[in-house]
């Protein structure tokens, strides 16, 4: 019976993960005809990668100062 409950759990987990390729990283939209791409993650439109950029920086800004401190 435990196999049965771990092969379950394992089927979920990779169909979680076929469900993430097929969405946008940002807003977990759809992609349309062109798919953009930015650091290796994908985007489905200019407004997500402006909005995963602008993050990203956000994000580089707030470790440099905690390294500073």
């Amino acid at each position: 019976m435990g196999d049965q409950v771990e092969t379950d759990m394992l089927d979920r987990d990779r169909q979680l993960q076929r469900s993430r390729a097929k969405r946008c990283a940002i807003c977990d939209g759809k992609f349309g005809l062109v798919r953009y791409y930015c650091s290796r993650t994908p985007l489905c439109s200019r407004k997500c990668v402006d909005h995963f950029k602008a993050r990203r920086d956000n994000d580089t800004r707030w470790l440099w100062r905690v390294r500073v401190a």
